[in-house]
């Protein structure tokens, strides 16, 4: 949802605070990543890349062994804190579990959220952390199991 967003924002057909995000981060005018990442089924896309969707997530489904996705996007405090809470709160997500950009059934891609547990002991762990997080650009939350991102890493090696 949130490539849509970005690229109505381009468009200037959102708000005006959103346009200027969109603006400073270098998003303008969307390049071929953004465009590519439209939500399936909804105005971006097209019927090539819905079918491009459905291979993929097949192919997902059957070879992932391990993920990491995101319930929630307040994250680990840091200098993108703010960043993600607005762009989870503003950006019109399906889904409140999304990490500020991405909603959790998308990361899942088909997989069951039965799967997944709260600890970075888990191989499919549903996190609390934001897009930049997950990312391991901010290390580990010192308490919460639920925002530990490079111990689950770890775990993995």
């Amino acid at each position: 949802m949130s490539s849509d967003y970005f690229q109505d924002s381009y468009k200037d057909d959102t708000n005006f605070f959103m346009e200027t995000f969109v603006d400073l981060t270098g998003l303008c005018p969307p390049g071929d990543g953004i465009q590519s990442l439209a939500y399936e089924n909804e105005t971006y896309s097209t019927p090539e890349l819905n079918e491009a969707y459905a291979v993929a997530r097949e192919t997902y489904r059957t070879n992932v062994s391990a993920l990491m996705c995101s319930k929630g996007h307040a994250g680990i405090y840091s200098i993108q804190y703010v960043q993600y809470r607005v762009l989870g709160n503003i950006v019109p997500h399906k889904s409140d579990q999304n990490d500020g950009l991405v909603e959790f059934q998308s990361c899942a891609a088909g997989i069951s959220e039965s799967k997944f547990g709260n600890t970075y002991r888990d191989r499919f762990y549903a996190t609390e952390l934001n897009h930049g997080d997950a990312a391991f650009r901010h290390g580990d939350s010192l308490v919460n199991e639920a925002k530990m991102p490079v111990k689950w890493f770890e775990c993995l090696l």
